[in-house]
């Protein structure tokens, strides 16, 4: 994929009304599979299958964009079990 031709225009500092302002993950409320997989570094596949078995809560955003609190994330890291060795 070609890299899009920059112009006076879209090098100016003026922010682009069209571009989503950028935030960090930590910051968000809402995350979806791949984000919540890379800030706690589990698989995207374990995150769907507790969604699915009901051990962490999901929220659908429209038919199939699926979204998980920050809170949920957080209570279901938490009641994880502790590791014994």
């Amino acid at each position: 994929m070609t890299k899009p031709k920059r112009t006076s225009a879209s090098e100016n500092n003026a922010a682009d009304p069209k571009e989503k302002p950028y935030v960090p993950i930590t910051d968000r409320p809402l995350l979806g599979v791949p984000e919540a997989e890379a800030l706690t570094g589990i698989p995207a596949k374990i995150i769907r299958a507790q969604v699915r078995n009901g051990l962490l809560k999901a929220r659908m955003a429209g038919s199939t964009t699926m979204r998980i609190r920050r809170a949920d994330l957080d209570a279901w890291l938490d009641a994880l079990p502790a590791w014994h060795a």
